[in-house]
């Protein structure tokens, strides 16, 4: 009889591993489908080639004088003004990673506090978050404009200290993320005589990041492709895809470079994140599982 339940067990399981991994298969094809296109167009010697096969209807075909110069012409000649790729490329970089990491630092000490430090106050900023998170704030936007220009934030790298606050997309995640390590490390070093900063930076800090590092590298994809805040807040300080944004919608700028330039700024925009993402695609996908204390 449990020979018989295993079976059937063994085969729902085939049944349930397969379907999802045709799915998934079918997704990835899909997005690969996408990189091959914007790769084909990349590679096009000129904006006529690219409109003469957009015309015959063979975008997706390999050009008959297929070339790299817009890669390297990217870096010379793909520009916002007067700010070069080179220039939007580090701004990209300080951007995403400062944001990113304020953002994850803070976050991960509040929630330390709330899991670990439970008292009236840390319960009511907890349900506090909750509430907020279920709230939908409408039309702060304007609000937040004018106190960022009274501050004389816009245009002004310090506008990063926006990013430190006690809630967002992270919070509850890594609220998740402490309530799954024991505080008996805590207490074992609290015998020794160890403090709690020293409890929190040397022994459960160093514990949680291999979980909180997914949460980093995700913000840190999220804040890179973020266009929409340089737009609005840091227009002397163009990232790539503020750059990418503006030659899409705007003829005025470098027009004369054309689609095959356009792509193959993008597929060097996404270098980085993608790197990225295949270094550390196991901490993104596997979860870290905390034993007890040995005795």
């Amino acid at each position: 009889m449990n020979v018989r339940k295993k079976k059937v067990k063994s085969l729902s399981r085939t049944i349930t591993f397969s379907v999802a991994f045709t799915i998934f298969a079918i997704y990835a094809l899909f997005i690969l489908y996408f990189v091959a296109f914007a790769i084909l167009l990349a590679i096009k010697p000129s904006q006529a080639a690219y409109i003469e096969d957009m015309i015959n209807i063979r975008l997706f075909s390999w050009p008959k004088e297929a070339t790299l110069t817009n890669f390297l012409g990217a870096f010379d000649k793909f520009q916002i003004g007067t700010h070069t790729y080179l220039e939007m490329l580090i701004n990209s970089i300080w951007l995403s990673v400062g944001k990113t990491f304020l953002q994850w630092i803070t976050t991960a000490m509040v929630t330390y506090i709330l899991v670990f430090y439970k008292n009236k106050f840390t319960n009511f900023i907890y349900f506090l978050g909750l509430f907020l998170s279920t709230l939908p704030l409408y039309g702060a936007g304007p609000a937040e404009y004018r106190l960022l220009a009274q501050l004389q934030l816009i245009n002004n790298p310090l506008i990063l200290i926006r990013s430190v606050s006690l809630f967002g997309g992270q919070f509850f995640f890594t609220y998740a993320f402490w309530k799954a390590i024991s505080w008996d490390y805590a207490e074992a070093a609290l015998v020794d005589g160890a403090g709690d900063y020293t409890i929190f930076l040397k022994i459960m800090f160093p514990m949680a990041v291999p979980s909180l590092m997914a949460l980093f590298i995700m913000a840190f994809i999220t804040n890179w492709n973020n266009y929409d805040e340089i737009l609005l807040y840091m227009t002397d300080f163009p990232n790539l895809s503020y750059a990418l944004y503006a030659y899409e919608n705007s003829t005025k700028y470098n027009s004369g470079l054309g689609k095959p330039a356009y792509f193959a700024g993008l597929l060097i925009a996404i270098l980085p994140t993608l790197t990225l993402f295949l270094i550390f695609q196991n901490s993104i996908m596997e979860r870290v599982y905390l034993g007890g204390l040995k005795g």
